[in-house]
């Protein structure tokens, strides 16, 4: 219950950065990377999940996020 509290008084730019840290594995490293690339961007969040999860050959987190931004802005010139 605590949980959906939170999660109702959270701001949208909140909860996008608390889906990429949760999907990080909270890395922060890895979060960092991915926010300062991503911003607020709702397709870009949706972009890089999609490639987190095809990068799972990736040792790391950070390595990982790496790929999934890679593959996210290759991704992006799909939609401009």
């Amino acid at each position: 219950m605590a949980d959906e509290n939170l999660q109702s008084s959270l701001t949208p730019q909140q909860k996008l950065r608390l889906d990429i840290l949760t999907l990080v594995q909270y890395d922060t490293a890895a979060a960092q990377e991915a926010i300062s690339e991503i911003g607020d961007d709702p397709l870009k969040v949706e972009l890089f999940k999609r490639q987190y999860a095809l990068s799972q050959s990736e040792p790391t987190a950070v390595s990982r996020t790496t790929k999934a931004l890679q593959g996210m802005k290759e991704a992006l010139s799909l939609f401009q």
